[in-house]
């Protein structure tokens, strides 16, 4: 059985299958830890399925796959 709740006439939501990052972070500054080691800072630009995508401080664009991300923190 799904968990569906509407909130303000909009689309019904299914929290059974929680996104961990929405569109609602998209140009704030975040940390990225990767299963590497590395560790990255940049602004996210955008976000899929599967990437997304960071403009780094030199103004370059990264692209890091999701399943590369160990942690990830809005700053």
């Amino acid at each position: 059985m799904e968990n569906i709740e509407l909130r303000n006439n909009e689309n019904p939501r299914n929290y059974s299958n929680p996104e961990p990052l929405n569109t609602s972070h998209i140009g704030r500054i975040v940390s990225i830890t990767m299963v590497n080691g590395r560790t990255e800072r940049g602004r996210l630009k955008s976000l899929g399925a599967y990437m997304l995508s960071v403009e780094m401080p030199d103004g370059k664009e990264k692209i890091v796959n999701k399943g590369a991300i160990i942690s990830m923190t809005i700053l």
